[in-house]
């Protein structure tokens, strides 16, 4: 998957969500923000290698938490992006009115997402989305060209610390994941030998990462 260059302002949209949210995807080009459409495994907008947003409308909430498989697409974002973002768009107030889900169901819901670790932002409107997109684009862009470091670096005489700074250099690997990495793989030179495996053998990796990663270590270097 291509990561949007510090240049400009660029989104991934994936193509699905391109498809159906057309006046989103309308609204973020007129507000200058670079749209490049591409089928996503998960999330709606990926705005960096961190930040990716899943954008949901008030009946897709409901459809998808009735059908239970609303956590699950959470967990998913949050195992692929250091920083998942819910965008619920529409008045939640009126749930009662077109479903017979309760509103503390709904509270209770949104409070569970909190914890784990997705970031809930409210939209009255698909304009409102784009431009909260957008803006998470522009601080996104930011912080990018501000970081000039991954993590600190670790003591020379810690093998361990070393392989897992070793592993964050490669895009969208955290600490985290790049644990999970090695504890299959043991070394990182296994682990790169097999980088096509991730996906079935790493929990938290998705064909996402493998492919960007993939991007990274098969692209010829230039000048």
């Amino acid at each position: 998957m291509h990561i949007p260059s510090k240049a400009y302002l660029e989104v991934v949209v994936d193509s699905r969500e391109a498809s159906t949210a057309k006046h989103v995807v309308d609204e973020l080009r007129e507000l200058g923000v670079r749209v490049r459409v591409e089928f996503l495994e998960v999330g709606d907008y990926v705005i960096s290698r961190d930040v990716a947003v899943e954008r949901k409308t008030v009946s897709d909430f409901v459809s998808t938490l009735t059908k239970r498989n609303l956590f699950e697409q959470m967990d998913r974002l949050r195992s692929s992006f250091s920083k998942p973002v819910l965008i619920l768009e529409g008045d939640i107030s009126s749930i009662p009115m077109i479903s017979s889900i309760s509103m503390n169901a709904v509270l209770g819901a949104l409070a569970s997402i909190a914890r784990r670790g997705v970031s809930v932002l409210p939209s009255p409107s698909p304009s409102a989305t784009a431009r909260l997109i957008a803006s998470l684009a522009k601080q996104e862009r930011k912080t990018d060209q501000q970081v000039k470091v991954r993590v600190k670096p670790p003591k020379r005489d810690d093998i361990s610390e070393e392989q897992i700074f070793f592993m964050c250099g490669l895009p969208m690997i955290g600490r985290e994941r790049a644990e999970a990495i090695l504890r299959v793989y043991r070394t990182p030179i296994e682990a790169l030998k097999r980088v096509d495996g991730w996906s079935k053998m790493v929990d938290g990796i998705g064909e996402t990462i493998v492919k960007r990663v993939k991007e990274v270590l098969e692209t010829p270097f230039k000048h």
